[in-house]
């Protein structure tokens, strides 16, 4: 299968990328303080780290209001890159935000959907290397974070001391937490955590809508957008009828601690293409979307296409396609898992760094013996023996400690989150008009 089809230029100006950048910034802000703004003209953004990439949350809410006329869809991008799949209409445009055509629209916008915050969802890079980022007037906006998945590790303000300085370097986004709106979350447990992490936002504005790209896995198929059906089936090509172990590990931070993603030996590799080969399955592997982030097998000598496959973020945008055809879930500390358990797959832990990540790296909001429903291996031997285990049993059946971890994170058991977050967005359009 080839990689997923490159993304179209927008062949506009792209100004802030110029020696103008900076100062035009610096007047933008004040433009921006002095412009109306229109309640009706709804942001989204491009991936803040994957340019070009319009998924997640962002896509479910896009593909939710894309026809309502009483909208304006905004979708910002950077780079010059046009997103896949992405059709402009009387009600959609593609803007380029590093354009004074874009920097102009944003400040009419009166709603920002943010996946991460304004420092990074409104990024822009400069030649020679460096960033910025607009700094919109919240008070005069209705913002909302519509955060990308349901947190395992620490983050912000209950990260590890110098995690958190890391994050908060940057004061701006540290206060913009306490204008938000409204901050997406899963359940009431996963509300608790979001709004201490998010501190200072107001507990009462964290809404337990359910994440909108969660939809993506229950929905039926023929429902799915474009872009997610041609995935799907270019998996399905790859798997060819064998069943599928989505390996996702998660991102460590190598000036934080001296735990880096496992590396698997070329002995161990045959040992576990020995296993899959009995089993009639194949191993996905799909590293984090950080560049520098280290990864498990060596790409050149080790993923094939035929056991080991490689399902990274080029090949398949989104994580969905994925989770929908697989028949296991490897994980060490990544909420990729949590996906998984909103399927009803069963998930097998690899934490091989356990003391190191918890210490050095992020470190976990709950014990994994509450949260994690399945085995946790910290070697090579327990993992295979793990797998084995698992793809020798009978059809997977979730026992009372599975159920209870879904119980942990998930409210809502349906596809209808973004239908959730869309209603409580108007809601706030409707609390700040009716001020």
């Amino acid at each position: 299968m080839n990689a997923a089809p490159e993304a179209a230029p927008l062949h506009r100006r792209r100004i802030v990328q110029g020696w103008l950048g900076r100062p035009l910034l610096q007047a933008w802000r004040l433009l921006d303080m002095l412009t109306p703004k229109r309640l009706d003209h709804w942001a989204l953004f491009d991936h803040p780290l994957k340019r070009g990439q319009f998924i997640e949350n962002a896509r479910a809410v896009y593909e939710h209001i894309r026809a309502d006329p009483a909208v304006r869809v905004c979708i910002f991008v950077r780079g010059g890159t046009r997103p896949r799949d992405i059709v402009e209409s009387a009600t959609v445009r593609i803007v380029a935000l590093d354009t004074l055509a874009g920097l102009w629209m944003l400040a009419r916008c009166g709603v920002l959907l943010l996946t991460n915050s304004t420092a990074l969802d409104m990024s822009l890079a400069w030649r020679g290397g460096g960033y910025s980022a607009p700094r919109p007037a919240l008070r005069r906006r209705v913002v909302v974070n519509l955060w990308h998945g349901i947190p395992l590790k620490r983050l912000f303000a209950l990260a590890n001391p110098a995690q958190r300085r890391a994050g908060d370097r940057d004061a701006f986004r540290r206060r913009e937490r306490g204008f938000y709106a409204g901050l997406v979350a899963s359940s009431e447990t996963d509300a608790r955590s979001m709004a201490a992490i998010f501190h200072p936002i107001a507990a009462a504005n964290v809404w337990i809508t359910g994440l909108p790209r969660n939809d993506f896995l229950r929905m039926p198929e023929a429902q799915l957008p474009a872009g997610l059906d041609r995935q799907l089936a270019g998996l399905r090509a790859l798997r060819r009828g064998r069943r599928l172990l989505l390996y996702a590990p998660t991102y460590r931070d190598g000036s934080a601690g001296n735990g880096p993603c496992y590396r698997f030996s070329d002995a161990e590799v045959a040992a576990l293409k020995q296993l899959l080969r009995r089993h009639d399955a194949v191993l996905g592997i799909r590293n984090h979307y950080v560049a520098r982030a280290a990864v498990p097998l060596d790409p050149a000598r080790h993923l094939d296409d035929d056991l080991l496959l490689d399902l990274g973020h080029a090949r398949f945008e989104e994580i969905a396609p994925l989770l929908r055809e697989a028949s296991l879930v490897i994980t060490d500390y990544s909420s990729v898992y949590i996906d998984a358990l909103y399927l009803g797959l069963p998930v097998v832990g690899f934490a091989h760094d356990l003391a190191d990540y918890s210490t050095h790296q992020n470190g976990l909001l709950y014990d994994l013996d509450l949260a994690f429903p399945g085995p946790v291996t910290t070697t090579f031997v327990e993992l295979i023996d793990a797998l084995d285990a698992a793809l020798s049993a009978p059809a997977f059946q979730p026992d009372a400690r599975y159920q209870r971890a879904r119980r942990l994170f998930f409210r809502h058991d349906d596809a209808g989150n973004t239908h959730r977050v869309v209603e409580h967005i108007h809601a706030a359009i409707a609390g700040r008009l009716a001020r």
